[in-house]
């Protein structure tokens, strides 16, 4: 084709003419709101998706979720820290006062009765604490009679059962007792079953009762 003739026109499109290169209508339209003056503002739109600002909020919402779950997750993690150092602390106020009164029961001196029954009323409570009343002068008698004297050492505590909320425990106690009585002496180690009972709120443990646990002796 010679250079001098004239390049031949494209057929335009008629107006209203769909296209001939078969595409669709893009959805990816920006939608319009019409404003009180007539005009229009497009609002932004991802491609066939929810306007911007609704991903946005949902986003919010997914964070104010976590930051709830997060909140809630250390709430649990504080509370049950909280109960699990109550616990602890219980315990060992159940262990201290155990061993308080193993010694109260277990260490006289026939010299100074008084003071031993007075120990006993100070870390005795409910039918127990009645029993000693009762019997406080027999026993008086009978240890001045014995000149007996009693020198204890604990020498291990282990709570068995503990409900804090119900205030009681079930403890397990040894105890080494070197025994005088007159020209006589000896050794004795004595272990211990105890039922504590807490006794008010200020987390106050007193012995409600006692027996005496056989200790298995070598080859048996």
């Amino acid at each position: 084709m010679s250079s001098d003739e004239p390049a031949a026109k494209e057929p335009q499109e008629s107006p209203g003419e769909p296209s001939d290169s078969g595409d669709e209508t893009s959805t990816d339209v920006a939608a319009t709101e019409v404003t009180e003056d007539g005009s229009t503002v497009a609002e932004e739109t991802t491609s066939g998706g929810p306007p911007k600002w609704l991903t946005f909020g949902s986003a919010a919402l997914a964070l104010a979720a976590l930051v709830t779950a997060v909140y809630f997750g250390i709430s649990w993690w504080v509370t049950s820290g909280n109960e699990a150092s109550g616990v602890a602390a219980e315990r060992e106020d159940v262990v201290r006062s155990t061993g308080s009164a193993v010694i109260a029961l277990t260490e006289l001196d026939y010299e100074d009765p008084d003071a031993y029954f007075q120990r006993q009323r100070d870390i005795a409570t409910g039918d127990l604490l009645n029993q000693m009343n009762e019997n406080a002068d027999q026993y008086r008698k009978t240890i001045a009679e014995a000149k007996t004297k009693v020198v204890s050492t604990v020498q291990d505590v282990g709570v068995q059962e503990l409900d804090v909320r119900a205030g009681k425990a079930s403890v397990l106690a040894t105890v080494r007792t070197e025994v005088a009585q007159g020209d006589q002496k000896g050794t004795k180690v004595l272990r211990l079953e105890l039922e504590m009972l807490r006794v008010d709120d200020k987390g106050t443990w007193k012995l409600s009762n006692i027996g005496e646990v056989p200790i298995a002796q070598a080859g048996q």
